[in-house]
């Protein structure tokens, strides 16, 4: 919590997603078809956008904030809460758009990938791949190309002009995004198996099975990968050694890094923090 903040902030709307900092303000979306802002110093609401539905998820880039809704739309807004534009979208895309200089990437449930202009919201271009199946992964930059999962089990790779270069076969469905770091990207689906995915030509390098489907996407830090999946988090090496197992309670169910450290929550209400720091391995 920001020092000066008098409380949690709430409100009886309830709340959808994760929250995402743009400028001087924590962006919230709400279940009541509401984008709030809540101010970063003090923990009160500095404004709020009505849109045509629930916001799934907000991406913030700069001053500016890309989020979809359930209509199903694009919008584009700034930091105070002017509406920019507004884009209808073929079907329901419920996951964070990816946001470069120039587009804005969303996977809808119809199964395409589309990049729309960032300043205008213009269609760019659009890819269905054969047999399509919904995107509820996140799309994300690659070293080269664009990777973005679905629920036919694969993991596309797609061209910033948005040509379909190749496409990787899981076992289960592939609902979060993959880890990327440098050249090092790694993927894994509902069937718990974590792959080391080589960019180039989108082959397996190497993977392992976890004793559960991947609750979150992983996570690359302090020189090791961390992986949710079942009741574990695992610690994983960059050759896919089983470093570490740490065993909770109840499933897990997201996980994220922040000042060094790697917090994981379970279903049962609790979070866990593990330090990372390589010199302290």
């Amino acid at each position: 919590m920001q020092e000066g903040w008098a409380g949690p902030f709430t409100h009886p709307a309830g709340f959808r997603g994760r929250c995402v900092i743009a400028g001087p303000c924590v962006l919230v979306p709400c279940e009541d078809v509401r984008v709030r802002a809540v101010d970063l110093k003090f923990g009160i609401e500095s404004w709020e956008l009505e849109v045509g539905a629930a916001v799934p998820a907000i991406t913030a880039y700069g001053e500016r904030a890309y989020f979809t809704t359930a209509e199903p739309a694009l919008y584009a807004a700034t930091a105070d809460g002017t509406e920019l534009w507004r884009t209808e979208l073929e079907a329901e895309a419920p996951a964070q758009p990816l946001v470069t200089n120039e587009s804005v990437v969303v996977g809808t449930l119809a199964g395409s990938v589309c990049a729309y202009e960032r300043a205008t919201g213009k269609l760019l271009w659009r890819v269905l791949p054969e047999d399509p199946a919904p995107v509820q992964a996140s799309p994300i930059m690659g070293p080269s190309s664009i990777l973005v999962g679905d629920d036919g089990a694969r993991l596309h790779s797609i061209t910033r002009e948005g040509e379909l270069l190749a496409s990787m076969q899981f076992e289960g469905l592939v609902r979060h995004a993959p880890a990327v770091n440098d050249a090092l990207v790694i993927a894994g689906d509902s069937a718990g198996i974590i792959v080391r995915v080589n960019p180039v030509d989108m082959s397996e390098i190497w993977r392992v099975r976890l004793h559960g489907p991947l609750a979150a996407s992983p996570v690359i830090e302090g020189g090791s990968i961390w992986c949710a999946g079942g009741r574990e988090l695992v610690e994983l090496s960059t050759d896919g050694e089983i470093l570490t197992r740490r065993v909770a309670d109840a499933d897990t169910c997201d996980l994220t890094a922040a000042h060094r450290r790697i917090y994981w929550a379970t279903t049962d209400g609790c979070v866990g923090a593990v330090r990372t720091e390589e010199q302290s391995r």
